[in-house]
């Protein structure tokens, strides 16, 4: 079983570093000491894990699947191995989360007080941005993100959902009429997101098919808080989520529009760089996160790539 575990951390760390000289390096060992033992593995499971070329370390298709499974197998140890450990003590340092203004005050603000009430010693640095960060480059600990997740080797983990609506203040619906079909955006005042954004682009339904409209503006903001502070005001249609509205909406200073058209959900995901070796800090956040937003968890995932944020 030893040897077992030897060629799972050797096969791992060749995957990671994509040579055999590297992983070498990374583990202080000889070269071909790495290639003996992920060759023996070869052996031992009838087939090929890596292209090898003078210049290319690739992985075969039954490499890409045993390294899925592989990834697993390890951190179900260290999971063990952690559950050993001290249960307390351990939650400390610098915490640092990264999210859009909006979605941080609407739906992670509230969450803090017994956060950090439960590990005193752990201190939470926000790092906010209308677009996602570069995670190694800024280090961050947790970027929460929605839609789909353009960078696959992340962990997305499913904490929460939103929605998306078309809103309006109601004095501006009874200067300008309420819209009823898609077709009337077209005759709106819409507060849209800068051009070329992924979210001035608007999904609507029209049975089971969605079209995308662009509606075209004379005010437009990379902030979403600002749509919203503009749409208050009276000056015109925007589609805003759930965390952006919700406090106006309740207040009635908002009001829905095209509820059958445009009323999309979204997943939320905890982002981070790697399932190994997760810190306790981290893995105490998302388990408070987790509890907070129950009932909308999902498995980890890797969302086909495209680059919004919430």
């Amino acid at each position: 079983m030893y040897e077992n575990i030897r060629e799972l951390v050797f096969f791992l760390r060749v995957s990671e570093e994509t040579s055999f000289s590297a992983a070498a390096r990374s583990l202080d060992l000889d070269p071909s000491t790495i290639s003996k033992v992920v060759q023996r593995l070869e052996n031992r499971l009838g087939v090929r894990l890596f292209h090898r070329t003078s210049r290319v370390l690739k992985l075969t298709q039954e490499g890409e699947r045993f390294l899925s499974a592989a990834q697993k197998v390890m951190q179900a140890l260290e999971e063990a191995e952690e559950s050993l450990g001290p249960a307390s003590g351990e939650v400390s340092g610098t915490l640092r989360v990264s999210s859009t203004p909006a979605f941080a005050r609407g739906r992670l603000a509230p969450l803090m007080a017994s956060f950090v009430e439960q590990y005193p010693g752990l201190r939470v640095e926000f790092v906010l941005a209308a677009t996602p960060p570069d995670l190694f480059e800024q280090q961050i600990d947790v970027s929460f993100q929605s839609g789909s997740i353009p960078d696959s080797t992340l962990v997305a983990r499913r904490v929460a959902s939103t929605r998306w609506r078309i809103c309006a203040a109601p004095a501006y619906l009874a200067r300008a009429g309420v819209p009823t079909t898609p077709d009337d955006l077209a005759h709106h005042q819409c507060l849209n997101f800068l051009q070329g954004a992924f979210r001035s682009q608007w999904p609507l339904r029209r049975g089971d098919e969605v079209h995308t409209v662009v509606p075209k503006s004379n005010l437009v903001a990379n902030n979403g808080d600002m749509l919203c502070a503009l749409a208050v005001a009276g000056n015109g249609l925007a589609r805003l989520a759930d965390y952006h509205v919700a406090d106006d909406l309740a207040a009635g200073r908002l009001v829905t529009v095209l509820d059958d058209y445009a009323n999309e959900s979204e997943p939320i995901f905890a982002v981070y760089p790697s399932r190994r070796h997760l810190s306790p800090r981290v893995r105490a956040f998302l388990d408070h996160v987790e509890a907070h937003f129950g009932g909308e968890r999902a498995p980890d995932a890797a969302p086909p790539a495209r680059p919004p944020a919430p």
